[in-house]
């Protein structure tokens, strides 16, 4: 079982922690749409962590150092969300020579780039 949580496990999680009892009337009948918005929100983010994993398997990437490989899919994915053209090029490449510091297979690392922002 991956350690990394997959869109069931955020979306459980989140509707757990937010039980009408606690959060009272009013959010309970704004739930459902709660749950919807987190689900769209949070689908993007499961998704890159389970394209990634498929990747770093096929590339032969033990289980236990997968961790930076998650950490850099992360980080440029998050950046994906906020920028784009040059400005995303150059925060990619930057990314890409940090976790190449820290261990990791500059040519995975690009491969993991290349499928959250395209060639």
């Amino acid at each position: 079982m991956p350690l990394t949580k997959g869109l069931k496990e955020r979306t459980a999680k989140f509707t757990a922690k937010t039980a009408p009892d606690v959060t009272g009337a009013r959010y309970a009948a704004a739930k459902p749409l709660a749950v919807a918005r987190h689900l769209e929100g949070a689908a993007p983010i499961a998704e890159t962590v389970e394209l990634a994993r498929k990747i770093l398997e096929a590339q032969g990437v033990p289980a236990g150092q997968q961790g930076v490989y998650f950490a850099f899919v992360e980080k440029v994915r998050k950046a994906a969300f906020s920028h784009s053209g040059a400005t995303l090029g150059k925060i990619v490449d930057g990314l890409e020579a940090q976790f190449a510091l820290k261990g990791a297979d500059p040519k995975i690392l690009a491969a993991l780039a290349n499928l959250i922002v395209g060639g």
